[in-house]
């Protein structure tokens, strides 16, 4: 790092804006390579940009935040070491007038040491694994911060008292700005609800999701399923429809898959997904508790 490339960084803008607009600070690109990590890109048409995610964990926890209703999420924010506007900056109602003081003020005041740049005198720019934001019934909005961190690596000693001192600067920066900090251990997400919504993952543009919402096939799918689906498979009903509509069968499938995801038809993803078996009922009651569990607060 140099100060001419950290400038060109933040003028391109990493690091900074909300939806489309964000690019990560951290980026996995072709030479990045962990023999201990799983690293990738996960897209997200939905936020309109692509997450870059340098953990296993990482990337479940976006899918399962999105789940919960994330109206936005911005993996790898840096917590600038300098003053800077407030990561609330931009949102509706929010404005630029609120600033954060910055880490390198935060560390001191701990007495820890904020560290640079390897071979150099730049601070190092630390970062958030997630920032999401959540929009409140009242219409404004909040954010948490997320690091995700296998507990047994967080209960190690040793060597790990540098990453330990840097999630408490981490935490401290996010209680000085307003922001709910979770350290969370994305291990703990249930096995199978982390790969129910792998594959219900609709990523669909707002535009393509509220399109298919709005359908004749998604009300099709929501009233039959919701009617019958308690007592019947899925699968059945779907045949049904196409047959008696004369509707496709995978816009059907697709609608599924979207209304199961939304919780638009109430069926608990804590349990195996099986489309051949009639749907439980417990699914919006596992997310609402899902919710206070990881994120907290009124949303």
């Amino acid at each position: 790092m140099t100060h001419v490339k950290l400038t060109q960084l933040i003028k391109a803008g990493y690091g900074q804006g909300h939806l489309a607009d964000y690019k990560p600070w951290l980026r996995v690109t072709k030479h990045d390579y962990s023999p201990s990590s799983y690293i990738g890109y996960l897209n997200s048409p939905e936020f309109g940009h692509t997450h870059h995610y340098r953990s296993a964990g990482e990337r479940h926890m976006l899918v399962f935040l999105k789940w919960l209703g994330a109206a936005d999420l911005r993996d790898q924010y840096p917590a600038w070491p300098w003053s800077h506007h407030h990561p609330a900056c931009g949102l509706p109602a929010v404005g630029f007038a609120r600033r954060s003081r910055g880490l390198l003020c935060v560390a001191e005041e701990l007495g820890i040491r904020h560290g640079v740049f390897p071979g150099t005198d730049i601070p190092y720019v630390a970062t958030i694994d997630i920032l999401a934001t959540w929009k409140k019934a009242d219409g404004s909005y909040g954010l948490t911060a997320h690091d995700c961190k296998p507990e047994a690596k967080i209960r190690q000693n040793g060597n790990l008292d540098r990453l330990k001192q840097r999630l408490l600067l981490i935490q401290a920066y996010c209680e000085e700005s307003g922001i709910e900090y979770r350290l969370t251990h994305p291990e703990r997400l249930p096995q199978i609800l982390r790969r129910n919504l792998d594959a219900l993952n609709p990523l669909l543009r707002p535009d393509q999701e509220k399109r298919l919402r709005l359908s004749h096939e998604y009300e099709l799918v929501v009233q039959a399923c919701t009617r019958w689906g308690y007592a019947n498979s899925p699968h059945a009903i779907l045949d049904d429809l196409a047959y008696l509509h004369g509707v496709n069968r995978q816009t059907l499938d697709r609608a599924l898959h979207l209304a199961l995801w939304r919780q638009d038809l109430d069926h608990d993803l804590g349990r195996p997904l099986e489309i051949y078996r009639p749907l439980i009922l417990g699914g919006r009651r596992l997310r609402a508790a899902m919710h206070d569990q990881w994120v907290g607060g009124e949303q």
